[in-house]
């Protein structure tokens, strides 16, 4: 019996590999045996949904950033010149107000272009990294093959570490779409790499310096359960969510309190426009916080026609990165999206989601009834990397204030197949195919390197 180690430390990879067919096609080899590590505090939520003959769920203690990986996270982040991660140096340089550290970071970044700087760093963080935090569990199971399925997690590449070190064979993921531009050079380069689309596959080989042959390409197996599992009827959504169903329904995705302050200024707009008669009074709004963040409400008091969900497992309070998208919730979110008129939402994935199920979506690029400055304003989303390619395919009109907002409403209740072309170009170069596979292909692929 083989031997597979699959880490899963950050909720969205148990969303995207344990509750997919990559975990179900794996754990149904009797031939396989797969060893999950997850926190040492969700252990029993782990054992209860993927504890089988053949799987085994190794807990682990979370533990604090060694020095060594905050030097080298920080060389990560500074080395890979790209938009997304200036607009980052300076929000960290508008809270820190520390100007050598800016400097220095952009003075990294012009000459992280240069391979073999690339190199020298990741050799230099190989040569120093912890070789004994993982040991053990190397020891005790003695795995054929590793899984990281988020290559910028701290932990996943200390596996992924561990395994080159010992010559295993070592699998990397980009967990999403926004991942490279945003997080910098992963850190320890695998010796392969699985990415949803060919669009992630030329930034691991443009910032990455990964190998096109050493790279595949696989799609989002997240989405395979859109496809592959039948949705409620709308009778028991609405009940579930206690709305009528007889009456269109708008989900509003916030952007979230880490990123932004104005969430509730969007929704108190939705609702006064509503009560206004601006847009439709039958007009229902299900209001999805986003997973692992909360979102400040101001002055916004929901009514009838505003519901707020949270849509995650909660493991501990105010723990950034700690809940858990469980199947249930999985299968609400597709309920959710296949019986939305209409998605309003910033530039999050959620938008891939959305076009999956050719729903129309208005993208958010204002603040409110005043926007803020540009480094905390909405607008700066539009100048991310990952949003910014995309941008040409129109597959959502980001409204600038209320009035384009209460238009591209109306106009879309109007008639919801506006911009089906463009939804439909956008979701092809996200998803790569959309056939209901993805999860089975990653399978595949992990089991042919297991020797």
């Amino acid at each position: 019996m083989k031997t597979i180690f699959i880490t899963s430390l950050n909720p969205f990879i148990t969303r995207n590999i344990l509750f997919t067919d990559v975990f179900k096609k794996l754990a149904g080899n009797p031939n396989l045996r797969i060893v999950i590590f997850c926190p040492d505090y969700k252990k029993e939520y782990f054992e209860k949904h993927f504890k089988k003959e053949n799987v085994i769920i190794q807990p682990i203690k979370n533990e604090r950033f060694s020095k060594q990986d905050v030097v080298f996270g920080y060389l990560g982040r500074s080395l890979i010149r790209t938009q997304t991660l200036a607009i980052h140096r300076k929000e960290i340089f508008l809270r820190n107000k520390n100007l050598f550290a800016y400097l220095f970071s952009h003075a990294l970044s012009w000459i992280g272009w240069l391979l073999p700087v690339k190199n020298l760093i990741r050799f230099l963080d190989q040569l120093t990294i912890s070789k004994s935090k993982f040991a053990e569990y190397f020891n005790r199971y003695q795995p054929d093959l590793v899984f990281g399925p988020d290559v910028y997690h701290v932990d996943d590449l200390h596996f992924l570490a561990e395994a080159k070190h010992r010559g295993i064979c070592a699998v990397g993921m980009v967990r999403s779409w926004d991942n490279i531009t945003n997080k910098g050079l992963f850190r320890i380069k695998p010796d392969k790499l699985i990415v949803n689309n060919e669009i992630i596959r030329d930034e691991a080989i443009q910032y990455g310096g990964m190998k096109k042959e050493n790279i595949f390409v696989a799609g989002m197996p997240q989405l395979d359960y859109y496809l592959n599992e039948p949705r409620s009827s709308r009778e028991d959504f609405f009940r579930h969510i206690n709305f009528d169903p007889k009456k269109p329904l708008i989900l509003f995705s916030p952007w979230g309190g880490r990123f932004i302050d104005t969430d509730w200024k969007i929704m108190k707009i939705l609702k006064d426009v509503r009560l206004k008669g601006e847009i439709s009074r039958d007009l229902q709004f299900l209001v999805r916080i986003p997973p692992n963040d909360t979102i400040p409400m101001g002055d916004f008091v929901p009514d009838d026609h505003f519901r707020i969900e949270h849509p995650s497992h909660r493991f501990q309070d105010r723990a950034y990165r700690d809940q858990e998208l469980d199947r249930e919730a999985m299968v609400h979110l597709a309920d959710t999206l296949y019986y939305s008129d209409l998605v309003i939402a910033y530039t999050s994935s959620l938008n891939i989601d959305a076009c999956a199920f050719d729903k129309p979506i208005i993208g958010i690029a204002f603040d409110g009834e005043k926007d803020n400055a540009y480094l905390k304003s909405a607008v700066r989303f539009l100048d991310w990397d990952h949003t910014k390619k995309m941008l040409f395919t129109r597959w959502a009109p980001f409204t600038r204030n209320k009035e384009e907002l209460v238009y591209h409403i109306n106009n879309y209740l109007k008639n919801t197949s506006l911009d089906r072309g463009n939804r439909a170009q956008f979701l092809k170069l996200q998803a790569w195919k959309l056939d209901g596979r993805s999860g089975e292909r990653i399978a595949d692929f992990l089991i042919q390197f297991i020797k």
